[in-house]
């Protein structure tokens, strides 16, 4: 069993500078009328084998090895599990409700609660799996992770460090049905939750207050794979479709594909900005949450999947394997490289 006091942060620097540039993540979510539509690209310097499941309702789950919150879901979700562990790095349920986990390091400030006596526990590897399985609405969802601890025990199964327990530098993106986002991080031990409009757009480090700041400041975006960068160009491809008056779900999905070639991070590009890390786009996922299904476009393959509640049984608690990586293990960066 994992103990669940604060991983140290002094992990040999090696691995933590590893994991601190593995990450390059962008999401944006567009909701307008009936479209009600998300892209978000998954960056990793390596592989993650994901694999898209079904989980049905009433699936025993517990969100911590100690003093974890144990619940039967409440709701059914289609559900892209990452890495040896199954961490759920995004996700929707059969309410409309999405969850996802992108990077956020230490050095912007990312340092999860303590264990406090009384209270029950969430790892920050399980929020999306927490948030998924128990409610239907960001509203609901915040409220849900107020009431509990949100504790850093560590990830493991990340390729490269499959012994390893690695603190989570991570924040996470709530979107429902009716269009309500929240960015939802940990700094300094708090949850700092942003409900705005431009918590519809996000990235990675720094602190999300800062990409606030830029978008107050009418800041333009650069072509660079920075966060900010990335970031600020989803914002602006995305809310064209709002001049537009986009608010078929069809026509924004396809709308958004134009969102994802300008945050897509390539295969080999170096970012000056991480020590010259490359950040393959491993997998796209557009989310239709009108119609509660999601397209994955991986690296690895030139066709895109589709899936949806229809592929399972929603009332089972069972997980079902509805789709899983092509080429398991296989690093793109370097088999690109080879060639």
């Amino acid at each position: 069993m994992m103990n669940k006091t604060l991983i140290a942060l002094t992990i040999a620097a090696s691995t933590f500078g590893i994991l601190q540039t593995a990450n390059a993540c962008t999401t944006a979510a567009y909701h307008n009328g009936e479209a009600q539509v998300t892209v978000r690209t998954m960056d990793w310097n390596g592989y993650d084998n994901a694999t898209v499941v079904g989980k049905g309702r009433g699936m025993e789950h517990s969100y911590s090895d100690t003093d974890g919150v144990s619940t039967k879901a409440k709701y059914a979700a289609i559900k892209i599990e990452s890495f040896a562990d199954a961490t759920v790095a995004e996700g929707i349920n059969e309410k409309g409700l999405e969850a996802r986990i992108l990077y956020l390091g230490t050095a912007a400030g990312t340092e999860f609660q303590q264990d406090v006596a009384g209270t029950p526990n969430v790892d920050a590897g399980q929020v999306p799996n927490f948030v998924l399985d128990n409610f239907a609405s960001v509203a609901e969802a915040l409220e849900g992770l107020k009431a509990v601890d949100v504790i850093p025990t560590g990830i493991t199964g990340i390729p490269g460090h499959e012994n390893e327990a690695l603190y989570p530098p991570v924040h996470y993106q709530l979107v429902d049905a009716t269009g309500d986002v929240a960015v939802v991080e940990y700094i300094g031990g708090e949850m700092k939750v942003y409900t705005e409009h431009g918590a519809s757009y996000m990235s990675n480090d720094p602190a999300f207050d800062f990409h606030l700041n830029l978008d107050k400041e009418q800041v333009e975006p650069n072509s660079t794979i920075r966060a900010s960068d990335r970031r600020l160009r989803a914002k602006l491809i995305t809310e064209d479709l709002y001049q537009r008056g986009v608010t078929d779900s069809q026509q924004a999905l396809v709308s958004m594909k134009a969102t994802q070639a300008t945050i897509f991070s390539g295969y080999n590009e170096q970012d000056p900005y991480a020590d010259n890390a490359t950040f393959p786009s491993l997998w796209t996922v557009f989310t239709d949450r009108t119609n509660k299904t999601i397209m994955l476009d991986r690296a690895h393959t030139f066709a895109v999947e589709s899936y949806s509640f229809e592929m399972f049984d929603t009332s089972e608690p069972a997980r079902v394997v509805l789709g899983e990586n092509p080429t398991p293990n296989a690093n793109f960066t370097k088999s690109l490289t080879e060639k």
